[in-house]
C-alpha cells in the first residue's frame, strides 16, 4: 500500500524549454534584472521594488530535491505611467546537500494568456483572475504533482535556502547556468523591511520520539509521501517498490549499499534538517521537529565517511524505516478512498489512513519488517529519560503494554490531524476535536470532511460512542 511509484517527483521540474514565448520571458527577465540592479546601487529594502511577495517552500523527496516557489509583484512606482501590473512567480528546486537544480520565471502574461497549458505538471486555471489566486493554484497544482506538502514561508528563511545552497554549490565548485537562474536566486539577496519575513527559523531542543509507531506514521504523513530510499534500492536490485518482501539478506545489502556512497551519506541528515525546519514553518510543529532532530543528531557528531558516522546510519530507525518503505510490508488490504483529483498528493492521504488504520487495528507495524534499532539514544549529554517510553516495539514478538496508550494520547488519534498527521492548524493553533465522540482531531475543517466522507470516521464514530 502507498509503494505503487518508486519516483522521487520533488524534481519533476518545469524547464525553460517548456515554454513557448521566449520574447515575453526574455523581457520579464530584463524587468526584473534591472530591479535587481537598481537594488544592488540603492541598497534598499526588498519592498521598495517588489510591493508584494509570497513564498512557499516544499518538504523533500528521497533524492533530497524540494522547491521553493515564490510570487513577486514589481513596484508600480517604478514604471512609467499607464503600464500595467507586473507579476513574476519562480520557482527554485534544490537539493538539500547539494545544488540547484533548476530555476524558472513565469510572468503574469502566462497565466492570462493560456501559456501554462503547454506545461506539463501544471493546470490553467483560465484567464481573469487575480495573481494571487493563481499562485495558490499554481502551488496547489505542484503539490499534488510532486506529492510534496507546501508550507508558507517568511523572505528571510528562503534566503537562508537559496544562500545555503550556493554555498555548497561553490564547495563543490559547481556554477549557475544563464541569465534567468542567476536572476532568480539574485532575488533571494535582498533585505525585507516586514515583520514577518524577517523570521528565521527556530528549531526545538531534539527530543526523542515516544516509540517507533509514532516515528513510522510520522514516515507516512502525506508530505513525506516521497521520503524514502526506493530510487537507491531499485537501482541496486532492479525491482519496483512493493513486489518483493523483506529479508534479511536484503535488508543488510540495502544498508550497505547506501552507506558505501559518502553521498548519499551527506544526504539523510540533510534531508532530516530540512524536514524539521518545514514543520517549523506555518504550523509549527515543535513535536514533530524535535524527533527528527533527536534521530539526526548520531549522524552529524563525525565528518562524512567517518567509520562512527556510517554506524550512527546503520543504527539509524529513520533509514530502517525508509528502506521497509520500499519491500511489500504484506499489510494485507483495507478498504480506503483515493483522491484522484488530488493526484500523488491524494495518494500520499491515502497512504497515511491507511497505515495509520492498520497500526489502530493490528496494534503493529507491518508483519513484513525489519528493523533492528530503536529511537536514538541521546548525544552530547542529553538524557532519553527526559520524554518518557522511546523502546522500539518489536515487530517479531508481543507489542509493548502501552501502545493503546500510546496511540491514543501521542500518535493516531487527538494529538494529530487524522488526515494528514499535523501537530497543529496551518495557522499554529490547536486541532479541531470530533464534537460527537471528541476521540480524533483535525487540522482544519476541510480534512474533517473528507474523513467523515472517505476516510472512515462515519462508521468509527459511532463505535466511539458506544465505547
Amino acid at each position: 500500500m502507498g509503494k505503487k511509484s518508486r519516483k522521487t517527483s520533488s524534481s519533476k521540474n518545469l524547464s525553460n524549454s517548456d515554454r513557448k514565448n521566449p520574447a515575453v520571458l526574455g523581457s520579464v527577465v530584463t524587468t526584473v534584472a534591472q530591479y535587481l540592479k537598481l537594488a544592488d546601487e540603492e541598497k534598499l529594502p526588498l519592498e521598495r521594488y517588489f510591493s508584494r511577495h509570497r513564498h512557499s517552500v516544499s518538504s523533500c523527496d528521497g533524492d533530497g530535491a524540494f522547491n521553493l516557489i515564490s510570487l513577486f509583484v514589481l513596484n508600480p512606482r517604478l514604471m512609467l505611467p499607464g503600464t500595467p501590473e507586473r507579476s513574476v512567480i519562480t520557482t527554485v528546486c534544490m537539493r538539500v546537500h547539494d545544488n540547484i537544480r533548476s530555476t524558472m520565471i513565469l510572468p503574469n502574461d502566462a497565466f492570462q494568456n493560456g501559456m501554462l497549458q503547454k506545461l506539463p505538471l501544471v493546470e490553467d486555471i483560465g484567464p481573469g483572475k487575480t495573481m494571487d489566486e493563481y499562485y495558490d493554484a499554481f502551488v496547489q497544482n505542484i503539490q499534488n504533482s510532486t506529492g510534496t506538502g507546501f508550507r508558507k514561508a517568511p523572505y528571510a528563511h528562503c534566503k537562508k535556502l537559496v544562500n545555503d545552497c550556493l554555498l555548497r554549490m561553490k564547495t563543490k565548485k559547481k556554477v549557475l547556468v544563464g541569465k534567468e537562474e542567476r536572476t532568480v536566486v539574485r532575488l533571494f539577496g535582498l533585505e525585507s523591511e516586514e515583520h514577518f519575513h524577517q523570521q528565521q527559523i527556530q528549531l526545538p531542543r531534539p527530543a526523542p520520539a515516544p516509540d517507533v509507531d509514532t516515528l513510522w506514521l510520522v514516515l507516512n504523513r502525506p508530505e513525506h509521501y516521497f521520503f524514502h530510499v526506493s530510487s537507491d534500492l531499485h537501482d541496486l536490485f532492479g525491482f519496483e517498490c512493493g513486489e518483493v518482501v523483506i529479508d534479511h539478506e536484503y535488508f543488510e545489502r540495502s544498508l550497505d549499499y547506501i552507506l558505501e556512497d559518502e553521498y548519499r551519506q551527506e544526504r539523510l541528515p540533510a534531508m532530516l534538517n530540512h524536514a524539521a525546519n518545514w514543520h517549523m514553518l506555518e504550523g509549527s510543529e515543535e513535536e514533530v521537529a524535535s524527533w527528527l532532530l533527536w534521530e539526526r543528531q548520531p549522524m552529524v557528531l563525525h565528518p562524512v565517511g567517518h567509520p562512527d558516522t556510517v554506524d550512527a546510519m546503520r543504527n539509524s530507525i529513520i533509514l530502517q524505516l525508509m528502506i521497509n518503505k520500499f519491500f511489500n510490508g504484506q499489510t494485507g488490504e483495507l478498504l480506503m478512498h483515493t483522491f484522484p483529483a488530488m493526484n500523488l498528493y491524494g495518494s500520499g492521504i491515502t497512504n497515511f489512513l491507511f497505515y495509520t488504520r492498520h497500526l489502530s487495528i493490528t496494534g503493529r507495524l507491518p508483519p513484513a519488517f525489519i528493523v533492528k534499532a530503536s529511537v536514538a539514544e541521546g548525544v552530547d549529554g542529553a538524557s532519553i529519560s527526559d520524554s518518557g517510553n522511546t523502546s522500539a516495539e518489536n515487530v517479531e514478538g508481543n507489542v509493548s503494554t502501552n501502545l493503546e496508550r500510546t496511540m491514543r494520547k501521542l500518535t493516531i488519534r487527538k494529538t494529530s490531524c487524522a488526515v494528514c498527521g499535523a501537530t497543529r492548524s496551518p495557522t499554529g493553533t490547536r486541532l479541531l476535536v470530533c464534537s460527537r465522540c471528541e476521540s480524533v482531531a483535525y487540522c482544519c475543517a476541510e480534512h474533517q470532511k473528507i474523513h467523515w466522507k472517505s476516510g472512515g470516521h462515519k462508521q468509527q464514530c459511532t463505535l466511539d460512542l458506544l465505547g
